[in-house]
């Protein structure tokens, strides 16, 4: 495991947060937690470590099918968002899923403390824009 996602995954573990890993044969890893929002909301959250250990990748998938008549309103209000919110982009997937992503740049040193943020930061995100989308499907 590479020493940036090792620092992040002790950091899970003294917060006792349950994740799955997978370590890559290239030297990445991934790290995969699932999260309950405010709403009951259930996220699951992939965390991807680059093999050198310096980049940082957040995607957060299936927060929403979007039927095509409503992909205009939708790309509208993630337009929204992406306005509001600075660090977490929202799209819709090739699969017509509302999805969301976050990227960075660490050192094996500032990882557990970066990705820790960034994980609060997208969480928090979610939650509130959650409802926004919802509001699109309906």
């Amino acid at each position: 495991m590479n020493q940036s996602a090792q620092a992040f995954v002790e950091r899970l573990q003294r917060h006792d947060i349950r994740y799955m890993e997978n370590p890559q044969p290239d030297g990445s890893h991934y790290v995969a937690v699932e999260l309950a929002g405010g709403s009951g909301t259930m996220y699951n959250v992939v965390m991807v470590f680059g093999a050198d250990g310096t980049e940082f990748r957040i995607r957060v998938f299936q927060l929403g099918k979007v039927p095509p008549e409503r992909l205009r309103p939708m790309l509208r209000a993630l337009n929204g968002l992406n306005e509001t919110y600075a660090w977490l982009r929202f799209y819709v997937d090739g699969d017509n899923e509302v999805a969301a992503a976050m990227d960075a740049v660490i050192t094996p040193g500032s990882a557990a403390r970066v990705c820790w943020e960034m994980l609060r930061r997208a969480f928090s995100v979610l939650d509130e824009a959650q409802g926004k989308i919802d509001a699109v499907l309906r």
